[in-house]
C-alpha cells in the first residue's frame, strides 16, 4: 500500500513540471512571436507614416497649383476689351501693357485686373460711380491707396485711389482730362473698374528650417503658401509653338505656363519622402 502511494506521488511530480530545455525553447519561441509582431507593427507604422506623408505632398501641390493657377490664368485680363489701350505709364501701367506675365525658371510675376470687375454708371476725370444694383457698398471692396484699373472699350488707366465712399471711388485726374463715359466712339455701358493685381511666387527658406512656396503682392513681403517646396520651376509656351521655354523672347506672345514643383515630406525610416508633380495653365486674356 505504502510502496503504491511512493509510487503515484513520484510519478505525478515528474508530470507536473517542465525541465530547463523546454523552457528555453518556450522562451525563443515567445521572442520569435514578439519580434516578429514588433516587425509588423514597425512596419505597419512606416506604411501609414509614408501614406500620411504622400497625402500631405499631395495636398500641398493641389493648394499650389490651384492658387497660382488663379492668377496666372488672369494675366493681363482684366474685364476691359483686348484692344483697349493702356494710356497710363507708371510701372504697373507698363507691366501690365508690355510683360503682364514674366520672370526666371524659378520665379514668376503677373499683373492683371482681378477677376471681380465692376460696371460704372457715371463718371468725371476723376472719379467713378458704380453701379448701384451690382455692389451695395463700394467700400466694402475699394479703399484708399488700392491700385485700379479703369477702362473702357478703346482706353485703359492705372491708377491710385484717393477715396472711397458707397459708391464712389475718387482718384487724381486722368491724363488729358479724359472722361471715360464721355467718349463718343465707345458706349458707355463699356467702362468698368477692378483693382489691380500683382503677384510674384517663389521658393525661399522659412523660419523652421525648410523651404515653401511664398507669394508676394504689390511687393510686400512674401506670405508662405505651402511648406515643404524645395523648388519650383516655370517654363512658357509662345504663341504658335508646341514646346516651352523658360525664356521667351516676347512675353506678350505667351499663351501656356508649366509649373514644375519639387516637394518634400516627412522622413520614413531614414529616407526624405520627395515627390516630383507637374501643372499647365493657359492664360485666360490669350486664348479667349
Amino acid at each position: 500500500m505504502n510502496r503504491r502511494v511512493r509510487s503515484g506521488l513520484s510519478t505525478f511530480g515528474r508530470s507536473a513540471g517542465f525541465s530547463l530545455i523546454e523552457l528555453m525553447i518556450a522562451l525563443v519561441l515567445g521572442l520569435m512571436v514578439i519580434g516578429a509582431a514588433f516587425v509588423m507593427f514597425q512596419s505597419n507604422r512606416n506604411s501609414f507614416r509614408a501614406a500620411e506623408g504622400v497625402n500631405r505632398i499631395q495636398e500641398g501641390a493641389r493648394v499650389a497649383f490651384e492658387l497660382m493657377s488663379a492668377d496666372i490664368r488672369s494675366t493681363g485680363g482684366g474685364g476691359c476689351s483686348s484692344s483697349s489701350t493702356v494710356e497710363t505709364t507708371g510701372d504697373l501701367s507698363l507691366a501690365y501693357r508690355d510683360a503682364p506675365i514674366s520672370g526666371s525658371g524659378s520665379e514668376l510675376t503677373l499683373v492683371s485686373g482681378e477677376d471681380a470687375a465692376y460696371k460704372v454708371t457715371a463718371s468725371t476725370t476723376t472719379s467713378v460711380t458704380l453701379d448701384a444694383t451690382q455692389i451695395d457698398d463700394a467700400t466694402e471692396v475699394f479703399e484708399a491707396e488700392d491700385v485700379i484699373l479703369l477702362c473702357n472699350a478703346r482706353k485703359s488707366y492705372v491708377v491710385e485711389v484717393v477715396s472711397v465712399d458707397a459708391s464712389t471711388i475718387t482718384f487724381a485726374a486722368l491724363p488729358e482730362s479724359y472722361n471715360l463715359t464721355d467718349d463718343e466712339r465707345v458706349p458707355p455701358s463699356s467702362v468698368v473698374v477692378a483693382r489691380l493685381r500683382s503677384t510674384r511666387w517663389y521658393v525661399a527658406d522659412n523660419p523652421r528650417g525648410g523651404s515653401s512656396l511664398y507669394v508676394s503682392r504689390f511687393g510686400q513681403a512674401g506670405e508662405e503658401v505651402v511648406e515643404g517646396v524645395q523648388s519650383v520651376a516655370f517654363s512658357y509656351l509662345p504663341l504658335g509653338s508646341s514646346s516651352y521655354t523658360a525664356t521667351p523672347g516676347v512675353w506678350t506672345d505667351i499663351i501656356g505656363v508649366r509649373a514644375d514643383l519639387v516637394l518634400e515630406g516627412e522622413n520614413v525610416d531614414g529616407k526624405a519622402l520627395t515627390r516630383r508633380t507637374s501643372n499647365v495653365v493657359s492664360l485666360r486674356s490669350r486664348t479667349l
